[in-house]
């Protein structure tokens, strides 16, 4: 797989906004995605993290790797049933609403085939601190850079 501008983290946030599953942080809307960071406000966020990925091996022809990304959506609410909720609405966009989905960052345009998700959603309980209520779901994506 050829390299990218961008994490696999990044597009697929860009992805969930495109799909109306949460904002862009800087706007100060209701449910911002992040990327790799997880900030104290506010309550109800999503954040999408790198994670390892499969190689499925190589083509002969071009020896290029083939490669699909791993990521971590974490979703983050006040109480259970609006983070389950939040949860399982990213669960079924990512099952149901991703195929050959074009997204843009800037000036660079990729292309994401599929996303397979190795689970969804799991609990991971209640923050200690705050008592925000935690799930994520894992996946693999298949994606590519276009321009």
């Amino acid at each position: 797989m050829s390299s990218m501008t961008h994490s696999p983290a990044d597009v697929i946030r860009w992805l969930l906004v495109s799909l109306s599953l949460g904002t862009d942080p800087e706007n100060g809307l209701a449910w911002p995605i992040h990327v790799s960071s997880e900030p104290d406000a506010p309550d109800d966020l999503i954040v999408v993290y790198d994670t390892a990925g499969i190689t499925n091996g190589r083509i002969q022809r071009s020896g290029e790797t083939v490669e699909h990304k791993g990521v971590m959506v974490q979703v983050r609410g006040t109480d259970h049933p609006t983070a389950w909720a939040k949860a399982e609405a990213v669960n079924t966009a990512l099952d149901e609403s991703v195929r050959n989905s074009e997204v843009t960052i800037g000036s660079e345009v990729y292309v994401v085939y599929s996303v397979t998700r190795h689970s969804g959603p799991i609990s991971l309980g209640r923050e200690p601190s705050t008592n925000r209520f935690l799930f994520s779901i894992n996946a693999v994506v298949a994606l590519r850079q276009t321009t």
